[in-house]
């Protein structure tokens, strides 16, 4: 188990161990949740795959040819993964 302080601000450090751990980076948002008895509960906040989507339908522009759900399926999917890789070589590059 790690321990930390609140500042005056209210603010937390989370450890590194944690922050690794978990894939936590800058700009990270959490979702905070009361617990029973007292506690909380911080955890990344769940990524809004359809706005991943959407922010990259334009490369999805095929010349007019109509393309298959599946094909489609696949060229999203082939997309949000290039895009998850791009933001992990560039977390690992940050100091």
């Amino acid at each position: 188990m790690e321990n930390t302080r609140v500042s005056s601000k209210g603010q937390m450090i989370i450890p590194r161990r944690v922050r690794e751990a978990l894939g936590l980076k800058q700009g990270t948002e959490l979702a905070v949740e009361l617990l029973p008895g007292g506690g909380f509960a911080a955890r990344p906040k769940a990524t809004d795959l359809v706005a991943q989507v959407r922010s990259i339908a334009g490369m999805l522009a095929h010349r007019g040819r109509p393309m298959s759900a599946a094909r489609e399926k696949a060229a999203i999917l082939a997309a949000v993964l290039a895009e998850d890789e791009r933001s992990k070589r560039k977390a690992r590059r940050r100091p």
